[in-house]
This record gives structure tokens, sequence and C-alpha cells, in this order.
């Protein structure tokens, strides 16, 4: 096994991230996130929390010769993934409570999915409108609370009766910042003015009830700590309680819904 970098992960990892998690949730929100930036030809534009570039490599067809896309991430094996897919785009590493870039460099800041993921979330929000140009986009994104996502919920639920309390809260983590007003509260701390806050539905699809259960489990948050007698006894509970999610192929579909902030600077 490869050494873990900053965030914990081996390259392994943020392969397993790219192919596994990327096609089953991820996809879905460039194309609505980009739209909702208003990007366009010549923009410079900045993703924080880039992972392993997904959003980055639909963005840098937009902006054009004229433009350009920079992402930014702590995790060093995300970031090898993101350079090998997408070349074009400038990848950095560095810290969200802390950009490495001069106050208005960037015509539109994005952070996709990551800020639950960050010691000191005002602080980062702060620093992405720092960077932002007058009349600049900022986009960020968190998952909803896990009662808006009741699948999600339930596996919380069997990983703490199943595995322990640590298991369910690390499976808890992603929704973290997902109550009603929550990100609304934390933008206006940042000093952010006059933010657009706005519910949005997606999905999570694999190909099974079993890849599912164990993509969460192992491939992120959990890694390879939990044996697999306590795996396969989740798995099990979950065949019976999530079986309305699957279909005659044994594919598996299931919400996953999203709060978006979205705030013009003036």
């Amino acid at each position: 096994m490869s050494d873990v970098d900053e965030m914990g992960l081996t390259p392994e990892a943020a392969q397993g991230y790219e192919q596994y998690f990327v096609p089953a949730i991820f996809d879905q929100w460039p194309p609505r996130i980009i739209e909702a930036a208003g990007v366009g030809d010549g923009d410079s534009v900045l993703e924080v929390g880039c992972g392993t570039g997904v959003l980055s490599r639909e963005v840098i067809k937009r902006v054009g010769s004229n433009g350009s896309v920079t992402g930014l991430d702590l995790s060093e094996s995300m970031l090898g993934v993101a350079r090998s897919i997408c070349p074009d785009a400038d990848f950095q590493q560095g810290n969200a409570m802390d950009l490495p870039f001069d106050d208005e460099s960037f015509d539109v800041v994005i952070a996709s999915f990551v800020l639950m993921f960050v010691p000191d979330p005002v602080q980062a929000v702060s620093e992405l409108w720092r960077v932002l140009k007058p009349g600049g986009r900022m986009i960020v994104t968190v998952w909803e609370n896990l009662s808006q996502n009741p699948v999600y919920a339930g596996l919380v639920d069997i990983a703490r009766q199943r595995i322990d309390d640590a298991a369910g809260t690390s499976l808890a983590w992603p929704f973290a910042l997902g109550e009603d007003g929550q990100l609304a509260e934390i933008c206006g701390s940042a000093g952010v003015a006059d933010v657009d806050i706005s519910a949005h539905d997606g999905r999570a699809k694999f190909p099974s009830l079993d890849g599912f259960v164990r993509t969460e489990i192992q491939a992120w948050v959990l890694a390879d700590s939990v044996d697999e007698e306590s795996l396969s006894s989740v798995v099990s509970d979950s065949q019976e309680r999530f079986a309305e999610y699957c279909d005659a192929s044994g594919a598996v579909d299931i919400p996953l819904n999203a709060v978006m902030a979205s705030a013009r600077k003036s």
C-alpha cells in the first residue's frame, strides 16, 4: 500500500474515488453547477476542493482558450488523478482556509461538496469571497441533512448497530452542514451578502446494493478498518431495508439531495 497524503488518502484510494464515486454520484453535478455559476468564455475559474477534477474538467470546456481553470485540493493523491485526466487545468495543493491567491483573482469560485470536510467552514467561505473579483460569482454546494437523504440515514443507523458509533458518525460526516439555514448562516458569517439558497434533487446510482454499501464503507471514510463479518452484516441489513430502491437487475438508484448557495460580489 502506498503512503498516505495530507488527507490520509493513498493514490489507490483516489483512483477508487474516481472509479466508483464519480460515475455513481458526482458526474451529474458539473452541468448544474456550471449553469448556476454562469461560467462563460474567457472566465477565470477556481474550484476549491477539486478532488479528482470532475468539475474542473467540465469547466475547462466552457472557458475556452482565453479562460483558465485552477483546481485546489489538500490531497496530493486526488490531485495526481486530476492532473492525469485533465492536464490543461492548473491543479495545485493547498488549504481551503488559506488560499494561496491574491485578492480578487477569479471571475468564478466554486466549492463543490467539500465545505463539510473543512475544519472552519466560515473561514473557507471568507477566503472564497476574498479571491473573487467584483462582479464575480460564487457557488458552494453541500449535501442536505440526513432527513432529506433517507437511504444514507438508514445506512448510518445500520452502521451504528452492526459496527460501532464511530462508523455511523463517519458515514454521517458528509451531511454535517445540510440542516435548514446552516449554509446561509455560514455564508453570512463569512461576510457574503445577498446569498441565494436552493435545494436540488440528486441521485446516487450503483450497479448493486452490495456494491453501494461496500463502496460507501470501504472506499472512502472507513477505508479497510471494518472486518468482513461486520461488513457482511451491514450488507445483509441493507438488502432488506433498501430493497425498494433496486431494480430487476439489482442496480440501486437512491436519492442524494444537495443544497446550493450562490452569490454575486458587488
